[in-house]
């Protein structure tokens, strides 16, 4: 092996690959493109190491182009890690070739900085040559979305980036994915169109100006349009007299008051008119008839902003190539040109097109994101379960109520999703009290009955125990064995369940997060639940569904989702809906009370209590706080205790112990406890039938589904139940919903409207960004089609590489937390 030429040509990818990198990662460190540099290396590098293999750089050379900046970037580590492997195996062949070690090291001589230039090739000499004069051209900035400074872009500087920092923009793609907060119609109006209370645009000559003293200076200048007046005012700018002086052609932007007989507008926006006095609904080039109107501060305008945006928007192309494949993406705007579109629109039309591609696209990487973290959920090779009928039927016959036609319609889908070798992977959501359990029955008995076993896990050792109760209650009597799995039982007790695990003879475990430990072997586990899953997270689910071999997933929850946010967190999934109540279950008595009416419900919780209830009182606090003038589940415990001295009053929070809570809430479900003083532990659904009232301190103080949630608490015996809202907030639009309706999903949908989509998605806690467009409230019809690409995706992954690799590049994997 010649070692100059080794040296040359490696030198020459150590060059090329520097210059990318300060390029920005755009295919122009090297004229002709990065891409096509690897691909005529390439050859070059097989005729100098015959055998060794090239994959990776065959790989990198076809589809570096495609790429976007930030993956271009990630593949620079391979790159570099695959030029210094070449750098070894040639020292390696060398020392074999001379049998002694070289005077210098092949790798050191590589190394940079001391880097020989001394290429034999012209064509190598030429290419580097232009390369090294494309580095010396003033560059956008050191790199295209980079985790570098933006201060060396046009218009920014160290004290502005600083400033952008503050707003959470730290690269070019921060500062174009910094979307306009609304615009602003600057087309140019004739003064007779103006109306009184629009903002509008004129333009003008200057006829005259003043300033007006006194505790404010008032400045005026008449602008005159064709022979009629305006006045543009402003509040203490006396300088606009000087910039502006009479004779300057303006265009002035602001709200127009036309109480006399000349109109006048109240500026927000003036600048000098560079255009010939021609068609009223022209505006410059380089003043859009929309203009954006940004987020700002103190220090930034949104006017800063909009001329920085300006200037980069030129590396919109590079920054987001297309990531469709062409067939799909037909219909839609195209990618680079949407965020072009969406800063600067060139009319309505073209903003409402290009606000729909990038929502869909938003939404759509936001469901392969969450996607990601469930990944593997729906696998091949499931087992076909379609036994057990007999059982099936047997429980539907011995069941004391009548199914609802939504769980009959939920069990069958399940029972199809089961038979099918794809493997199940569905979600169940259903108000509190609509039945969840029996249709978990279901799936367990077609488990069992087709030769495997089931698995049921639950967020607390009380509510495994619950299910326990309720699964051997029913199953029992069909023969089947069901056991608990829990973390405080005995080592003699657990040892004795595992054996049963293992060896089959336990047909269906409950448990907490004891099931998931690695003792915990299943003979042939062929269906994992786990119930409220928002108390689990995705990391728990995934390894209890790797204790079989690629079990079916069933996933309940309580917490009713609207559909468009069902569709986004779980567009993985199937969705089932449970959206009937048992017949004959008595609505829940919901008030509004202010203080004034606490000696009253006092009364009425004594009159509870006498007859037999029990009664759940939630604070929003454990203990009091100096800030907060709020009620402490701590306090009220003291006072209740004191008033209701003959009564059990019992205090529960997040503070205490596992073992400690799960006593107390074992002795108020036996009725050993009249009044349990509590903060939101209580909101995961522990059954107690017996308890009838909720009252629920500092109302205002909790979310809405969360107060739904909690009054679910109640209502689940035969008696008829309440719920008390004490606030004195006297308009609450979220306790009037409370009051008006029992339907969750009702519940659900008015909840997001009122918080917005962002917060609902809890995506920080999942380290996934907030949303920078969609509304899930008005998008409903983009988050649908947005699905409907995922299910292709999915279905699909080859054709949609770069759609993924766009995924990975937004949500990095080691970013993402589960939550």
């Amino acid at each position: 092996m010649k070692l100059n030429q080794v040296e040359i040509v490696l030198n020459n990818l150590q060059k090329a690959l520097m210059a990318e990198e300060k390029q920005g990662f755009l295919n122009t460190g090297v004229l002709g493109g990065f891409s096509s540099f690897l691909g005529g290396i390439l050859p070059r590098l097989e005729q100098l190491f015959p055998g060794y293999d090239m994959a990776l750089l065959r790989k990198l050379a076809q589809s570096y182009g495609a790429w976007s900046p930030l993956r271009r970037r990630e593949a620079f580590s391979e790159l570099r890690r695959f030029r210094q492997e070449m750098m070894l195996e040639a020292e390696n062949r060398s020392h074999q070739d001379q049998g002694s070690p070289a005077k210098r090291g092949l790798a050191e001589r590589l190394t940079p900085p001391a880097i020989q230039e001394t290429p034999t090739r012209q064509e190598e000499d030429m290419q580097l040559h232009k390369q090294e004069c494309l580095e010396k051209k003033p560059k956008l900035s050191k790199k295209a979305d980079s985790g570098k400074s933006l201060q060396f872009v046009k218009g920014v500087g160290p004290e502005r980036a600083k400033q952008l920092e503050k707003l959470g923009i730290d690269t070019i793609l921060d500062l174009l994915l910094y979307y306009p907060r609304r615009y602003e119609d600057r087309r140019r109006r004739m003064i007779s169109e103006l109306k009184d209370g629009e903002v509008a645009t004129v333009s003008g000559n200057v006829a005259a100006g003043q300033v007006i003293r006194g505790k404010l200076k008032v400045v005026k200048l008449s602008i005159e349009q064709q022979g009629r007046l305006v006045q543009a005012t402003w509040f203490n700018q006396p300088f606009i007299l000087k910039q502006y002086p009479v004779g300057t052609r303006v265009v002035v932007t602001g709200k127009v008051r036309w109480q006399q007989q000349i109109p006048e507008i109240l500026a927000t926006d003036i600048e000098m008119d560079k255009t010939e006095e021609s068609s009223r609904s022209s505006a410059p080039p380089d003043s859009p008839a929309i203009l954006p109107v940004y987020s700002e501060t103190a220090r930034l305008s949104s006017k800063a902003i909009r001329r920085i945006i300006q200037y980069v928007l030129k590396e919109a192309d590079n920054i987001f190539p297309e990531i469709i494949p062409e067939e799909e993406v037909k219909g839609w705007m195209e990618r680079a040109k949407a965020h072009r579109e969406i800063h600067f629109p060139t009319d309505y039309e073209s903003l409402s097109k290009a606000r729909d591609r990038l929502v869909w696209e938003e939404v759509l990487l936001l469901q392969l994101a969450f996607a990601n973290l469930r990944q593997g959920l729906v696998r091949l090779g499931s087992p076909p379960l379609t036994g057990g009928e007999t059982l099936i039927q047997s429980f539907f016959k011995h069941l004391p109520f009548q199914l609802t036609g939504a769980q009959q319609r939920v069990i069958q889908e399940i029972f199809q999703d089961m038979a099918k070798p794809q493997g199940m992977a569905r979600l169940v959501q259903g108000d509190v009290g609509s039945g969840k359990t029996a249709v978990a029955m279901a799936a367990l008995l077609r488990a069992v009955g087709s030769g495997y076993q089931g698995a049921m896990m639950a967020p607390t050792e009380i509510l495994a125990l619950q299910h326990y109760q309720a699964l051997e209650k029913m199953f029992a009597p069909l023969g089947i064995t069901v056991v608990c799995l829990l973390g405080s039982q005995s080592k003699s007790e657990r040892e004795g369940i595992l054996a049963g695990i293992a060896d089959g003879s336990s047909e269906i475990v409950v448990g907490t997060h004891a099931l998931i430990q690695d003792t915990v072997v299943f003979k042939a586990l062929g269906l994992a639940i786990t119930d409220e899953q928002h108390r689990f997270g995705v990391r728990q689910r995934s390894m209890l569904q790797n204790k079989g071999d690629n079990p079916h997933v069933l996933v309940l929850t309580a917490t009713p989702i609207p559909r468009t946010l069902a569709l986004t967190l779980y567009g993985d999934l199937q969705l089932s809906v449970l959206d009937e109540m048992p017949v004959g279950r008595k609505p829940i008595i919901t008030r509004k009370l202010t203080e004034r009416s606490r000696a009253k419900l006092e009364k009425f919780l004594e009159e509870q209590v006498t007859i037999g209830r029990q009664v759940y009182v939630v604070c929003p606090l454990v203990e009091e706080s100096e800030t907060l003038d709020l009620i402490s589940a701590t306090k009220r415990a003291s006072e209740l205790q004191n008033r209701f001295s003959k009564c059990r009053v019992a205090l529960l929070h997040g503070k205490m112990k596992g073992s400690e809570k799960d006593e107390i809430m074992t002795e108020f479900q036996r009725g050993n406890i009249d009044i349990l003083v509590a903060t939101t532990v209580v909101e995961v659904g522990v059954n107690v039938p017996n308890a009838s009232v909720m009252v629920i301190e500092s109302a205002e103080r909790f979310g809405l589904a969360q107060l739904h949630q909690l009054r679910g608490r109640v209502g689940r015996g035969s008696e008829q139940s309440y719920c008390f809202l004490l606030s004195e907030q006297s308009q609450s639009r979220r306790l009037d919903i409370l009051c008006q309706t029992e339907d969750g999903f009702k519940i659900a949908e008015e909840d997001m409207r009122l918080r917005g989509t962002g917060e609902l998605l809890g995506t920080r806690q999942h380290g996934l960004g907030q949303l920078h467009l969609a509304d899930f409230s008005r998008d409903g019809q983009l988050v649908e089609k947005a699905y409907q690409m995922v299910q292709k995706a999915l279905r699909h992954p080859e054709n949609f590489t770069l759609l993924f690799h766009e995924v990975q590049r937004m949500f990095p994997p080691e970013k993402i937390g589960v939550h």
